[in-house]
């Protein structure tokens, strides 16, 4: 018996497009393109209407043009599949899907991750579930003896996507999903998640067979090592007088790291080193405001920081990996481009953004505290900007209408510019600390710093179980008056707002920190 929604749908459309539904259950995920070629390919006479009524009544849309079919939903048609064309059809359809991805590779960066890997998987699920089965537990072997942490989280996902496929669970495929679980659990730190999963498969040290590859059960420990592999950045440093003007320009370096995102999209991240700062206004400080109150001195960890604000491209990879907690719209932003930085993310958006990022690498991603901010915005300065004494339309996108100091009116930009297209950055190695857009922080809002951390750490309500509480960001944006774009100024935010000034940056802990 049909679920529900596919028992529905074929009531209202009837066989042809039943059976044009079961070709679009064998990709991983759908795009009308892909449907409308799967169409012409295998059911040239259902009429074509059928690709807009699948893509609306049995499949739920997850990002720009990418749709997917609830798994039951999938599952029974790929075994409708299989009874009514048999299993030549299925293997002809891993032909298919894997000349398209080919094809698609070059001119869409998106395909592969988003259409899914190996899709002769899924004919061997629905013809040889156990030769699926022994594939996939070699591949999962291979990445495990890697002993790269970064490489078990890539696991999960994958075999996620096929953990609702009958023929495999009844063929034995539910120890594979618990062994990459606990092995993404164990990469992430989860130490006690882990060890549930493992138990299932036997105690700490045995060897576990599965569909004839051996896997040893590991034991309980500390969060695994990752091993970064560090470059290092150059850049230009500027410092200006009360009035703007240019008074030197010097070379700085930095270590940092790339995090690959796929299809040629990367993050970098920059090596903040440890240290202890003044944070808050200092008494002297023109435009403070009370909530800036009171200076005091802060010891922090070092850490990695974003090299610029996450860009739409960057979000645009991160959105398309599997689902933590919440959905993300794969294109937000108010003004369009991928080199621009993402906004119209509200916190509980940027905290997802970490999340999924984090799962993907193994590395615990977060958004920075607003320590953690000042430090690395502050980069060893005491000015109100890393730039010094004032800051210029020349060195940051802000409302130029209006002035701080001495320093002359500029250019009202209205919209947001090209991460890093002032060429110039703070001592640190970071760039559009000033501007642009708002940087969420992690901590709840205090209305001064009574009571606040002292050691770097986000400053957390004990009664915010559900992250309900008002949140802030730091460094100006766009449509920001000069003085409001101080390393010192904060501003106060609902988690859930997301308007087209906001955006974020993410931290990374130190190797050893």
């Amino acid at each position: 018996m049909f679920p529900p929604r596919l028992a529905a749908f074929n009531q209202r459309f009837g066989q042809a497009y039943l059976d044009l539904a079961c070709h679009a259950a064998f990709p991983l995920a759908l795009t009308p393109e892909l449907l409308y070629c799967l169409r012409e390919n295998f059911q040239p006479r259902c009429d074509w209407l059928a690709v807009a009524d699948i893509l609306l009544s049995l499949c739920d849309p997850v990002g720009y043009e990418l749709y997917e079919l609830e798994p039951e939903v999938r599952n029974e048609l790929l075994l409708t599949l299989k009874n009514h064309c048999g299993e030549e059809r299925l293997q002809e359809l891993s032909e298919f899907m894997i000349a398209y991805i080919r094809q698609e590779l070059p001119t869409n960066y998106r395909v592969a991750q988003d259409l899914g890997a190996a899709p002769h998987w899924t004919a061997l699920a629905y013809t040889k579930p156990e030769q699926a089965i022994a594939d996939i537990a070699q591949v999962v072997k291979a990445a495990l003896e890697t002993e790269n942490p970064s490489e078990w989280v890539k696991l999960t996902p994958l075999l996620e996507s096929f953990a609702n496929f009958d023929p495999l669970l009844e063929s034995g495929f539910e120890p594979l999903l618990i062994l990459t679980r606990g092995w993404d659990a164990k990469a992430q730190g989860e130490e006690e998640t882990a060890a549930e999963e493992f138990r299932q498969l036997g105690k700490t040290g045995e060897q576990r067979e599965i569909a004839g590859v051996f896997f040893e059960i590991p034991p309980s420990g500390d969060k695994p090592t990752f091993t970064l592999e560090k470059s290092t950045l150059t850049f230009e440093v500027v410092q200006v007088n009360a009035g703007g003007e240019e008074i030197s320009r010097t070379q700085g370096q930095a270590e940092y790291f790339t995090e690959d995102l796929g299809n040629g999209i990367i993050l970098q991240m920059v090596a903040i080193p440890g240290g202890s700062f003044q944070m808050g206004y200092p008494a002297t400080e023109e435009g403070h405001y009370s909530d800036e109150e009171s200076q005091h001195e802060v010891t922090v960890p070092s850490f990695f920081m974003g090299r610029y604000p996450v860009t739409q491209a960057q979000w645009q990879a991160v959105a398309r990996l599997p689902q933590v907690k919440r959905r993300l719209d794969p294109n937000p932003s108010y003004f369009q481009g991928v080199g621009l930085p993402v906004e119209k993310v509200s916190w509980y958006d940027a905290v997802e953004f970490c999340a999924r990022l984090s799962r993907k690498t193994g590395r615990e991603y977060r958004l920075p505290s607003e320590a953690e901010w000042e430090y690395a915005c502050r980069a060893g300065t005491t000015t109100p900007f890393h730039f010094g004494a004032t800051i210029t339309t020349d060195l940051a996108n802000y409302d130029g209408n209006s002035t701080y100091g001495s320093s002359p009116q500029g250019q009202y930009r209205q919209q947001t510019t090209p991460v890093g297209s002032f060429a110039v950055a703070n001592a640190f190695g970071l760039f559009d600390l000033h501007g642009n857009v708002w940087e969420w922080c992690a901590d709840t809002w205090h209305d001064n710093y009574q009571g606040a951390p002292r050691d770097g750490s986000a400053w957390q309500d004990d009664n915010d179980n559900d992250n309900h509480s008002r949140r802030l960001a730091r460094g100006g944006a766009w449509g920001s008056h000069a003085r409001n774009c101080r390393a010192a100024f904060r501003v106060l935010n609902t988690p859930e707002y997301g308007h087209y000034n906001v955006g974020f940056r993410c931290v990374c802990r130190s190797e050893g920190s």
